[in-house]
């Protein structure tokens, strides 16, 4: 063998991994990686990413991606950096943020409209910047608002004994995060206008079921990013992912039910299932508070049998309402009937019925929607 080829296949042998390691570049610099170099998690894409000992001392960093940028990089007027990739990521018009706000409260309005309706006339949506955001952690009051750093409102009391929601919305952040952050909001007011002032509920539940609106948003948009961003964030405590277990088992109905008139300040890890008790005097409205806070509706009774109630979306967006759950294709979870709750899997959605597999159920059955 020549001597030299030698000398290479023992110089490969001999550093193994940390050869292959030089080779590589760096993705900021796409220089060669080269023996020293650290991993870093690339927020934005959920990935961990190696970037050499230079690229490292750089001062400064996406404020989407957390990774450092050397070149091509974005600076708001606020300070925030973006790295090529991830500007074209975001919603940089404030008025195309706004139309986006539009669009969301018409999603909301057609996932919901079973279970809910969304203040609309009385919320005003502002796109803010993140010196303005950073700036609320220093007003009063704010230790009593939405704690989320993109977006809050500061409902009150106005004329009339009336609500009006104003809702700010840190703007240049992807459009389906400003969607999943305008839902949040939206449902903070919704919270306001619908719950008792007897109703004592914890932070963390509040900040939750509020998560839950916006996670089941994301779900309709098959926006799984949108998704994990939300399952991963912490500052619900562990309440989302108890909210989105609870919305699996039960169905979002019985979830505002309990929002409304459970007898518990948070969900149970050890007993979900307390989701479904729920506090009858809380059912009437306090007389002190008639001209404040909005008089709950009864409930609507629960069905006999398994009914299709609502049919939305199509393609791959697609739902039915079955009782009290809703369903993609391919979903299963528990629905209420009678006085009991039955496992169900939604197969198949046509134009006007769902075909569905009820466990323990020998056969599939096909609901067909109501004609009124």
């Amino acid at each position: 063998m020549n001597s030299g080829r030698l000398v290479v296949i023992l110089i490969l042998f001999t550093l193994g991994p940390r050869a292959t390691l030089v080779a590589q570049k760096c993705p900021i610099c796409d220089s060669a990686l080269g023996v020293y170099h650290y991993r870093v998690r690339d927020q934005f894409a959920d990935e961990e990413k190696l970037i050499c000992g230079q690229c490292m001392l750089l001062k400064e960093r996406c404020f989407l991606c957390g990774l450092p940028v050397k070149n091509g990089l974005t600076r708001l007027r606020d300070g925030r950096v973006y790295c090529a990739r991830d500007v074209n990521e975001v919603v940089l018009s404030d008025d195309d943020a706004k139309s986006i706000c539009s669009g969301t409260k018409n999603e909301l309005g057609r996932i919901f409209s079973r279970f809910l309706t969304f203040p609309d006339t009385n919320v005003v949506i502002s796109m803010v910047d993140r010196v303005h955001m950073d700036g609320l952690f220093e007003s009063a009051g704010f230790d009593r608002q939405c704690p989320s750093v993109f977006g809050y409102v500061k409902s009150r009391i106005v004329e009339d004994a009336k609500w009006k929601h104003p809702i700010s919305i840190l703007n240049a952040v992807p459009k389906a995060r400003l969607m999943a952050t305008c839902a949040h909001e939206l449902t903070h007011c919704w919270l306001k206008e619908n719950l008792s002032p007897d109703r004592d509920l914890d932070r963390d539940a509040i900040e939750g079921f509020c998560e839950l609106v916006a996670y089941k948003l994301m779900d309709y948009l098959n926006e799984e990013r949108g998704k994990k961003f939300i399952k991963s964030n912490l500052y619900t405590r562990g309440q989302i992912q108890l909210f989105i277990e609870a919305d699996n088992q039960y169905g979002f109905y019985t979830i505002m039910e309990w929002m409304k008139y459970g007898v518990d300040h948070r969900l149970q890890e050890e007993d979900l299932d307390r989701v479904r008790r729920t506090e009858p005097r809380l059912r009437q409205p306090a007389a002190t508070a008639v001209n404040v806070w909005s008089v709950a509706q009864a409930p609507a009774p629960v069905p006999d049998t398994l009914t299709l109630l609502g049919l939305s979306g199509s393609g791959t967006n697609c739902m039915v309402l079955i009782n009290d759950h809703s369903f993609h294709p391919n979903e299963s979870g528990k629905v209420r009937y009678a006085n009991t709750n039955a496992w169900v899997r939604c197969v198949e959605i046509r134009d006007n019925s769902a075909v569905i597999q009820v466990e323990g159920a020998p056969e599939r059955q096909e609901l067909f929607l109501k004609v009124k």
